[in-house]
């Protein structure tokens, strides 16, 4: 059960295949990206059929022995799914926070069941709050606002046209990417209802 398919349940359009917008880059470098404790704990996703836990968790670098782990800008995130024919299933992301405007984002990488990641990696995007109780909403990136930034000229990317609509590849720099986000409407590029996901623990 990957992030696409945990939100069928509340965004019909991400029946389709490639239905999220790729990219060359994250929103921000590792170096530059934001440490937010408030995603780190573990999450039940809310309006769902079938039971799915999140667990957010920055990872920690050993300095050595005696040494203080040190927290690194990347979050490792694990989805696990009780489906209804009673299996479990799993997905796994690399991912980075990014503040821009006063908003959160999220670019990840979906990582192969092994935890290893396809080359080049592939990023995708999230906006997100959390809320008074820690609660997290998330939304995806809106595939047609971006398809229309390339055809218009405002990003760099490619576009293809297939059996299952239009895709978009993006390969515009980081700060390209983070400033059209910037000058942009949040609600449009980032669409739909959100997937919620109620915190159980820290």
């Amino acid at each position: 059960m990957n992030l696409r398919h945990l939100l069928l349940l509340t965004v019909a359009c991400l029946a389709l295949a490639g239905c999220l917008p790729e990219s060359k880059n994250p929103l921000s470098l590792p170096s530059a990206s934001r440490y937010d404790p408030q995603i780190e704990g573990v999450f039940r996703q809310i309006g769902s059929d079938e039971v799915a836990f999140w667990h957010f968790r920055y990872r920690r670098e050993n300095r050595g022995k005696g040494r203080e782990h040190a927290i690194t800008p990347w979050i490792d995130v694990l989805s696990v799914g009780h489906s209804k024919d009673g299996n479990l299933d799993q997905s796994r992301y690399d991912v980075l926070a990014t503040q821009i405007g006063g908003g959160g984002y999220l670019s990840f990488i979906t990582l192969a069941p092994d935890g290893s990641k396809k080359r080049p990696a592939s990023y995708s995007f999230a906006r997100y709050d959390v809320n008074w109780r820690g609660d997290v909403r998330i939304w995806l990136a809106n595939e047609g606002a971006f398809v229309s930034a390339v055809k218009a000229g405002k990003l760099r990317g490619k576009v293809t046209s297939g059996q299952f609509g239009t895709s978009v590849e993006l390969t515009d720099t980081t700060a390209n990417l983070a400033a059209f986000i910037a000058a942009g409407d949040p609600k449009a590029l980032f669409e739909g209802e959100p997937m919620i996901l109620r915190r159980e623990a820290r």
